[in-house]
């Protein structure tokens, strides 16, 4: 099983990772032979309470994408009852390391502001529920195996 270890910093466990069109949206678009988008390099903080991936919207921008639909999510910060709405997009994410790849063709992931926070998004359980996530707190390294 692959491995990625990224070391336990004081923001938290966050994995490199690259963000491009979907899958389906890229084959269609070869096929037309309309010019792809090259993915994006993203820094995301591994998230274990957050349901899904959140990227922030620089992201689609450098993509060319338009949502594909909106997400009511609740946040800690979200009042009860009255979800917050969001854009979310169809992305293809490739967890890359070492020679290493593990690619989710098309996951829909929620648009969200990171940049205030040092980092480009959360890697959530939509992704992680298909991983092997240790997190070794005693030596600092959070492993992720796909």
């Amino acid at each position: 099983m692959p491995s990625v270890n990224v070391p336990i910093t004081s923001d938290g466990a966050i994995v490199r990772i690259r963000i491009g069109i979907s899958i389906p949206r890229l084959g269609q678009m070869q096929r037309l032979k309309i010019a792809t988008p090259d993915p994006v390099e993203c820094r995301l903080l591994i998230d274990t309470g957050a349901s899904g991936t959140c990227l922030d919207g620089w992201i689609f921008q450098n993509l060319g994408l338009e949502p594909s639909g909106i997400a009511n999510i609740q946040t800690p910060s979200t009042s009860a009852g009255k979800p917050h709405v969001c854009n979310e997009y169809d992305v293809s994410v490739t967890i890359a390391h070492d020679g290493l790849h593990c690619i989710f063709t098309a996951i829909p992931v929620i648009e969200s502001s990171f940049t205030h926070h040092g980092i480009d998004g959360l890697l959530g359980r939509d992704i992680l529920k298909d991983c092997l996530l240790v997190y070794n707190g005693n030596l600092g390294i959070c492993t992720l195996s796909f």
